[in-house]
């Protein structure tokens, strides 16, 4: 409804459909800088901006790689598979790269809820909030990836662990798993927004669920320790498949198993179209809700 020249925008409940998608899609990706703005703005926010916490972001996991590490070779008795530092590399790259996934997922999950003064005061696809915080998530993990660097060429240099290969052709798959990683991660972000603008709670339980799921999933063990039809929980954590086969490259230098690239792209298209098709099927009704 329109009064003279201010525009009035009513809410009301909204039927789950689909809205049409060339025009969704269309505005999402003529507005995309919105979402990258709203990173920034949510960084410098937080501590971003600062060199202490450009420098926390990479202490923070590599402290609890070193406790994860102690624990897991005082359970193993001492051995860890495959030499101490490869073990410690592992857990290190799988703690990294999960970390990514968690916080896409997490800072997506609440960034509806968060975001309702924007969605009262503007007209946009819902899903850029998600996005800026997948955004968010990239820029926390982008300065791990020299680490990732140094413990491959460290420890096959100074440390002489000849388990740790050196730098190979494998190694221009991993942008590859970087991309599928994210749309897996994000999809999952969609589907838990939406159910915490139904669900308030969701939140508060994904926090306890994230970390059942750090160990259920191949951070804190290596893949190769299932075997027969137990590696079938590989392929059910939508993880599993991404997180093994980054540490097959990182650690092993091998390129991953049919298997593992065809889990990362199920799990990556599952997700992205299941939690995309439960948001943009909702989102019109988010005003009403929050």
């Amino acid at each position: 409804m329109i009064e003279g020249a201010n525009k009035i925008q009513v809410f009301e409940p909204h039927s789950s459909s689909l809205p049409p998608l060339r025009p969704y899609f269309k505005d999402f990706w003529r507005r995309r800088e919105f979402a990258t703005e709203l990173s920034k703005f949510s960084d410098k926010a937080e501590y971003l901006e600062s060199k202490l916490g450009k420098v926390w972001l990479v202490l923070n996991p590599l402290f609890l790689a070193v406790i994860y590490f102690l624990l897991v070779t005082i359970i193993q008795g001492g051995r860890g598979q495959g030499g101490g530092f490869t073990t410690l590399a592992h857990i290190l790259i799988g703690l990294f790269t999960f970390y990514f996934a968690q916080n896409t997922i997490l800072l997506g999950a609440s960034s509806i809820t968060s975001g309702g003064s924007l969605i009262l005061n503007q007209a946009f696809p819902r899903a850029l909030l998600p996005l800026s915080s997948a955004i968010s998530a990239a820029r926390q993990f982008f300065p791990t990836i020299p680490i990732y660097i140094l413990i491959v060429i460290g420890g096959k240099l100074f440390l002489d662990d000849t388990t740790l290969p050196g730098i190979n052709a494998n190694y221009l798959l991993l942008p590859i798993l970087f991309v599928l990683l994210v749309i897996t991660s994000f999809g999952l972000s969609l589907l838990f927004a939406t159910m915490n603008v139904y669900f308030r709670d969701t939140t508060k339980l994904l926090s306890y669920i994230m970390r059942i799921w750090l160990y259920a999933s191949p951070v804190l063990w290596q893949p190769d320790m299932l075997n027969g039809w137990y590696r079938i929980i590989l392929y059910l954590n939508p993880l599993g498949p991404i997180l093994s086969a980054n540490s097959r490259i990182w650690i092993d230098g091998l390129m991953p198993t049919a298997y593992q690239l065809i889990g990362c792209l199920f799990w990556a298209l599952f997700s992205f179209l299941l939690g995309g098709y439960f948001f943009i099927s909702r989102e019109r009704d988010f005003a009403v809700r929050i």
